[in-house]
């Protein structure tokens, strides 16, 4: 297996983005949240596949989930989420974005780490 720092980066970011959701969707914080129930198990079950194989299949679902918990997260600081106004930003909002944006850079770090030493020796085709 593969493991490079972008990787472990972006495991345990997504673990700690899954266990914040599970947080906010228990209403412990100020209010509940009925995205972060849905992507919670999403996000941990993404995290758990991910810490255990470096692959393509594992890390498209870390990259869909983390966009889908960015793109809900932008839209309820900019228009609001539908059926609801809009959010003021606050530490929630805060800790999302910094943290997706932290699984985002992470992968791609992983992805160029992994590129570069796929061609670390010669060419395959060089005499």
């Amino acid at each position: 297996m593969n493991h490079t720092r972008g990787w472990r980066t972006a495991t345990i970011l997504m673990t700690l983005l899954g266990l914040c959701q599970v947080w906010w969707a228990g209403g412990i914080g100020d209010r509940t949240s009925v995205s972060a129930a849905i992507l919670a198990p999403l996000s941990l079950l993404s995290a758990l596949a991910l810490s255990r194989v470096n692959a393509l299949e594992t890390r498209l679902p870390v990259v869909v989930v983390t966009g889908a918990q960015l793109c809900l997260t932008v839209l309820a600081l900019t228009i609001g989420l539908p059926g609801q106004v809009r959010h003021d930003i606050d530490a929630r909002a805060g800790i999302v974005l910094a943290v997706a944006m932290g699984i985002l850079v992470a992968i791609e770090v992983d992805r160029r780490e992994r590129a570069r030493s796929a061609w670390a020796g010669p060419a395959p085709y060089a005499r």
